[in-house]
């Protein structure tokens, strides 16, 4: 798979293979509860016109690669 393939994957798809599903859509971007941490209020952003995921309460976000490798330490 080549760079470009990989950033064609939708965080949003990405992260529904995981079952993990905005709480709120509004429009291009859905409010995700974090798959960081346990919380009770949405704090992680994902905007899908630019496939670019924010978490709010860690001031942390970028692309779908930088989610992978934030979720997945190991493979660093």
């Amino acid at each position: 798979m080549t760079l470009d393939e990989i950033k064609a994957i939708s965080i949003k798809d990405y992260l529904g293979s995981m079952s993990i599903y905005p709480i709120k859509n509004y429009g291009y971007y859905g409010m995700y509860k974090s798959p960081f941490r346990n919380e009770h209020t949405p704090s992680f952003k994902v905007d899908y016109n630019q496939n670019l995921w924010y978490d709010f309460a860690l001031d942390e976000g970028g692309s779908l690669i930088d989610l992978v490798m934030k979720l997945h330490r190991d493979i660093q």
